[in-house]
C-alpha cells in the first residue's frame, strides 16, 4: 500500500499588501494629473500594428519618443516610411527603422547609456506572439531588458548567466547556478526556454547547455513569464522564455567602442565592437563584436575562460526587401560547477560558518568514502569518527584537480523579409547552431562528452493585418448606441495574422556519465583529525574499488561504466542512463500555426492561436568502445517513435481607459521531455512526449503620467511536468502572484522595483515512492563496506511542497544621472527563506543583498564601478531552484554568496 504523504506550506513575511495598497495610492494619485484628455499617452489602440525593420525578432523598432523631455535622446532615424492611418485612425502595418544601436536609443546614445529610456512601452516588444506588439497590449508578463538594464544590472560583466544580476531589475528571474552552463534566467522557478532571434535552442534541457553562457552577442532581450506560443512554439516544459536580440548592423555611421573591465577575485574580460555603412546609399551595412575572458572565480580553483567572436550583416537593396545574416562562435575553456562547491549544508554551516568535518574507516584507502551529511531526517550521519564544527573558508570547493572542460559553439542566421504592401509581409527565419564539448567532474562523477551537435531549424511566416470596416462611412449614433460604445468601444473587428510553418532538424552524440553523482558529501573539506584526507587530490572517484567494479561491466548501474570512444582516458559513461544524457541520433518536426489578434472594438481585443508539431524521434545508444556487449535492454536500446504535441492559446484583452488594460490567457500544450543536452532517450517511452505544460493567468497593466510610470500586476497558476535526473517526470502546480513598476519621469532618474510571490507542489503519488536526493553513497558501497543502507532511495509518495526557492522575492533599482555625466545606482534585493529539503530541516533564512554602482558617461568615454554586496552580507544560495532537476543536490551542494567585491568598467567610444 502506497502511504500518501501531504507536506504543508511554509509561508514567511508577506509585505505583498502594502505593494497593492501603494499601487492603488499611485493609481488614484495620478489619475487626477492626467484630468486632461489631451495630457493622456497615445499608448496602441490596437496591439496589430509595429513590425519590425526586419520583419523579425532582432529589431523591435525605436518608435517615436512620447516622453516630454527626452527631445535629443531619443529619435527616429532613417524614416523611410511613415505610419499610415485608416479611416478609423488606427495605426497599420509600417515598417519600423532603427539606428542600428539598441533599439531604443539613438546615434547619439551609444546602447547601455544610463540614462537612456527603460521603460517597457517605451517601443514595440517581439513577444511570442509573433508580429511586434506593445507591451500594454501583450496579454502576458514581457519585461524587454535593454543595454541599459543589462549594464546597470552587471549581467554583461559576469562572464556567465548569474543567479542574481537579471533579478535586481525583475525578482521573478531569481536565477540558479545551473552547473555554470546556463544559457538563460529562471523564471517563476523554472529555467526559461532560450531563443535566439525568435528561433528556440533546444541543444539544451532546463537551459543548461553544456557549455557557459556569453554576453558578446546580446543586444537586448525580451522575458515573457509562460510558455510560449503559437508563432515560436516550445519542445520542452518551462515556465518562461528569453527572446534574445542580437546584435544588428550600424546604418547609419561608422562607430565602434572598445571596453575592459576589471575586478577583485580575478575578473577579467574585455572587448571591442564596431561597424558601420558599406555605401553611401546605406543599403548594406555590417557589425562585428568581440568579447575575451580569463575569469578566476570567488569560488577556489574555477575558472571560466572565453573567446568569442560575433558578425553581423545587413542589407537592403529595395523598399520592400531586407536581408539580415547573423553569426556567432566561441571557445570555452572552464571548470563546471555541478553540485562542486560547498558540500554538507546544514543548518549549522548557513547560520554560523561551522562545517562538519570528518572521514570514515577505511579511507584513504578506498578513498572516496567520508563524512557526516546533511543532518536531514533522511540523510542522517554516518560516521563513526565524528568531530565537531569547525569554521571554513566559504570559498573552499571539492574541486579536483583531474577536471575541467573545454567547448566551441557557434550559430548561424539568415533573416529575410518581403514587405509585400502595408498589409502583408513575408518573413522567413534559418538557423544553425553547432556546439561540441567535453567536460569532467571525477569527484562526483559527472562527464559530459559531445563530439559534434547540431540543429537546424526554418520558419515561413506570413503575416497580413485586413480591417473589413475602414471603408465604411461613419454612421450617426444614437445616444443607447453612445453609451454601450463609451463602455464597450468602437466596432473595428480589425485582424493581425501571423501564420506559417515552421520545420527543424536536430542531431545527437552524446555521451554522459552520472552513476556517482551521490557522493558530494563525502569528501571532507577540512579534516582536523586527518588533514591529509582533506587534499584535492584525492577527490578522485576513478580511484576508488566500486567505481573500478563498474567499469565494463554490464550488470552495473545504468549498464555499467565504459570508456568513451575517442575521448581521454579517464572518459566514461553508462549507456543507458535515461535522461541523464547517453543517446545517439537525430528527430526531425513540422509545425503549422496560426497566430490571430483580433481588435473587436478599441476596448476589446482577442488573441488566439493554435500549433501542432508532429515529432519523428530516431535514437540508439551511443557507440561504445571495442569488445563491448551489445546485450538488448542491459547495455543497448533504441527508440523509433512519432508524437503529436498541440498547443493552444485564447487570450481577451480588455481596454477600458488608454492607460489600463485587463487580460486573460490561457496558454495548453503538449512538451516532451529531453535528455540533457535535448535529444531523446533510447529508454523513452510515448508517454515522455506527452507532458502537460498548461498556464492560467490574469493580470492589469497601468501607463501613467504620460508614459512616465508602468505599473503591471498579475495572478498565475502553472502545471507542468518536473524534470528529475534518472527518474520519471512528475506533475507539479506553481502558483502566484507579482507587481511590477518602472518609473522614469525625465532623463536624470528611473526606478524599476517589483515583488513576486509563489508557492509549487510536485505530486508524486502516481510512483510507488516519493522524490530523492543525492547523498553520500551508493547501496553497492554500503553493502561492500557494511555501512548503514543508502538513505537516498526516495521518501514515499505523496504531495510536496517545492524545495530551493524563495516564497517570496522582492527587488529593485534606482539610478540618477546628472546633466554632467555623474551618477549612481543603488539595488537591493530581499528574499524569503529556502528549504533544502522536502521535511524542512535546513534552510537558508530570509536575506538581502545590496548593490552600488558609480559611472561617470562622456560622449567620447565612460567608466563605471559597480560595488557588489557592500554590506558584506553573508548570503547563501541553493544548487537546484524550483523545479529544476539539480534541485536533488540540495542536500550535497550548496553556493555561498559572494562577499563584498568590486568591479570596474571602462568603454572608450568613436
Amino acid at each position: 500500500m502506497k502511504r500518501e504523504v501531504s507536506v504543508t506550506k511554509r509561508r514567511g513575511f508577506r509585505p505583498a499588501g502594502l505593494w497593492i495598497i501603494a499601487s492603488a495610492l499611485v493609481i488614484g494619485t495620478v489619475r487626477a494629473d492626467e484630468a486632461n484628455p489631451a495630457a493622456a499617452p497615445t499608448g496602441s489602440s490596437s496591439g496589430t500594428g509595429e513590425t519590425a525593420e526586419s520583419g523579425q525578432a532582432p529589431v523591435s523598432g525605436s518608435g517615436k519618443a512620447k516622453q516630454s523631455g527626452w527631445e535629443g535622446i531619443v529619435q527616429q532615424t532613417e524614416p523611410e516610411k511613415k505610419q499610415k492611418k485608416s479611416p478609423t485612425g488606427d495605426v497599420q502595418m509600417q515598417e519600423v527603422t532603427v539606428s542600428g544601436e539598441a533599439e531604443w536609443t539613438s546615434p547619439d546614445l551609444t546602447s547601455g547609456e544610463p540614462n537612456a529610456p527603460i521603460l517597457p512601452t517605451t517601443a514595440p516588444v517581439v513577444s511570442t506572439f509573433g508580429t511586434p506588439i506593445n507591451v500594454m497590449d501583450a496579454p502576458r508578463q514581457i519585461t524587454p531588458v535593454n543595454q541599459t538594464l543589462l549594464r546597470t544590472s552587471g549581467a554583461l560583466y559576469q562572464g556567465y548567466m548569474d543567479p542574481l544580476s537579471i533579478s535586481s531589475i525583475l525578482p521573478t528571474a531569481y536565477t540558479e547556478l545551473n552547473w555554470g552552463m546556463g544559457n538563460s534566467v529562471t523564471i517563476r522557478g523554472r529555467q526559461a526556454l532560450p531563443y535566439i532571434n525568435g528561433i528556440e535552442m533546444t541543444l539544451q534541457n532546463d537551459a543548461m547547455q553544456g557549455v557557459p553562457f556569453s554576453w558578446n552577442m546580446v543586444e537586448n532581450m525580451d522575458i515573457q513569464e509562460g510558455p510560449a506560443n503559437a508563432v515560436f512554439g516550445a519542445t520542452q516544459a518551462s515556465t518562461g522564455s528569453v527572446n534574445y536580440i542580437t546584435k544588428q548592423p550600424y546604418f547609419d555611421k561608422f562607430r565602434g567602442r572598445v571596453w575592459d573591465t576589471t575586478g577583485m577575485y580575478q575578473q577579467y574580460l574585455w572587448g571591442a565592437d564596431i561597424g558601420g555603412p558599406v555605401d553611401k546609399e546605406g543599403k548594406l551595412a555590417w557589425r562585428f563584436s568581440y568579447m575575451g575572458q580569463e575569469q578566476g572565480s570567488y569560488y577556489q580553483y574555477m575558472y571560466n575562460d572565453q573567446q568569442n567572436f560575433y558578425f553581423t550583416v545587413g542589407w537592403k537593396p529595395t523598399d520592400n526587401y531586407s536581408a539580415n545574416f547573423y553569426g556567432d562562435y566561441g571557445m570555452y575553456d572552464f571548470y563546471p560547477e555541478l553540485a562542486d562547491l560547498m558540500n554538507r549544508p546544514t543548518n549549522q554551516l548557513i547560520q554560523n560558518g561551522l562545517y562538519l568535518p570528518g572521514t570514515v574507516p577505511g579511507f584513504p584507502f578506498t578513498v572516496a568514502q567520508g563524512g557526516p551529511a546533511t543532518g536531514s531526517a533522511i540523510n542522517p550521519p554516518f560516521n563513526t569518527y565524528a568531530q565537531s564544527p569547525v569554521g571554513i573558508n566559504r570559498r573552499a570547493t571539492i574541486w579536483s584537480p583531474y577536471g575541467g572542460g573545454n567547448a566551441n559553439n557557434g550559430f548561424a542566421q539568415l533573416v529575410q523579409t518581403v514587405q509585400v504592401n502595408d498589409d502583408l509581409q513575408i518573413v522567413n527565419n534559418s538557423f544553425l547552431w553547432y556546439t561540441k564539448t567535453e567536460w569532467l567532474e571525477p569527484q562526483l562523477y559527472a562527464m559530459q562528452y559531445t563530439p559534434g551537435d547540431y540543429e537546424f531549424d526554418n520558419r515561413t511566416e506570413v503575416r497580413w493585418t485586413f480591417d473589413p470596416l475602414a471603408s465604411e462611412p461613419e454612421k450617426p449614433k444614437t445616444k443607447e448606441e453612445q453609451g454601450l460604445e463609451n463602455v464597450f468601444g468602437k466596432l473595428l473587428l480589425k485582424s493581425s495574422v501571423d501564420t506559417g510553418v515552421e520545420w527543424h532538424y536536430e542531431y545527437h552524440d552524446d555521451y554522459f556519465s552520472e552513476s556517482a553523482w551521490a557522493y558530494g558529501n563525502s569528501w571532507s573539506l577540512v579534516d582536523p583529525l586527518n588533514p591529509a584526507f582533506a587534499n584535492p587530490a584525492l577527490f578522485y572517484l576513478p580511484g576508488t574499488k566500486q567505481f573500478n567494479s563498474f567499469i565494463n561491466n554490464p550488470k552495473a548501474a545504468f549498464g555499467g561504466l565504459w570508456h568513451v570512444p575517442g575521448a581521454p582516458a579517464n572518459y566514461f559513461y553508462e549507456p543507458l542512463n535515461g535522461a541523464s544524457g547517453s543517446t545517439f541520433g537525430h528527430y526531425w518536426s513540422v509545425a503549422p500555426f496560426w497566430q490571430h489578434n483580433l481588435q473587436i472594438t478599441d476596448k476589446f481585443a482577442l488573441y488566439f492561436g493554435v500549433r501542432a508539431t508532429a515529432y519523428f524521434w530516431d535514437f540508439t545508444t551511443p557507440e561504445g568502445p571495442a569488445g563491448m556487449p551489445q546485450i538488448p535492454g542491459v547495455t543497448t536500446a533504441s527508440l523509433q517513435q512519432a508524437s503529436l504535441a498541440p498547443l493552444i492559446n485564447i487570450s481577451p484583452t480588455y481596454k477600458p481607459f488608454d492607460w489600463m488594460t485587463a487580460y486573460f490567457n490561457y496558454n495548453w500544450s503538449y512538451v516532451n521531455n529531453v535528455a540533457v543536452i535535448g535529444g531523446a532517450a533510447p529508454t523513452f517511452d510515448a508517454a515522455s512526449f506527452r507532458l502537460l505544460n498548461q498556464l492560467i493567468e490574469g493580470g492589469l497593466k497601468f501607463n501613467l503620467l504620460n508614459d512616465k510610470l508602468f505599473i503591471t500586476a498579475a495572478g498565475f497558476t502553472q502545471d507542468q511536468q518536473l524534470n528529475n535526473l534518472g527518474l520519471p517526470p512528475t506533475p507539479a502546480t506553481i502558483t502566484g502572484y507579482e507587481v511590477n513598476l518602472a518609473y522614469q519621469p525625465d532623463k536624470h532618474w528611473w526606478v524599476r522595483a517589483g515583488y513576486i510571490d509563489m508557492h509549487g507542489v510536485e505530486n508524486w503519488t502516481a510512483l510507488t515512492h516519493g522524490p530523492s536526493m543525492r547523498q553520500d553513497y551508493s547501496t553497492a558501497f554500503a553493502l561492500q563496506q557494511a555501512l548503514a543502507l543508502n538513505t537516498n532511495l526516495g521518501l514515499p509518495p505523496g504531495i510536496y511542497n517545492m524545495i530551493g526557492f524563495p516564497e517570496q522575492y522582492a527587488s529593485a533599482t534606482i539610478t540618477y544621472t546628472s546633466d554632467i555625466g555623474l551618477g549612481g545606482t543603488i539595488q537591493g534585493i530581499v528574499m524569503s527563506d529556502q528549504y533544502l529539503d522536502y521535511l524542512g530541516s535546513a534552510k537558508i533564512p530570509t536575506q538581502y543583498i545590496l548593490n552600488a554602482q558609480i559611472f561617470y558617461v562622456q560622449p567620447k568615454w565612460e567608466a563605471r564601478l559597480y560595488l557588489y554586496n557592500f554590506t558584506n552580507n553573508n548570503y547563501w544560495l541553493p544548487f537546484g531552484l524550483g523545479s529544476a532537476g539539480s534541485r536533488a543536490f540540495n542536500e550535497s551542494s550548496i553556493v555561498a554568496g559572494w562577499p563584498f567585491w568590486i568591479e570596474g568598467n571602462v568603454v572608450f567610444k568613436f
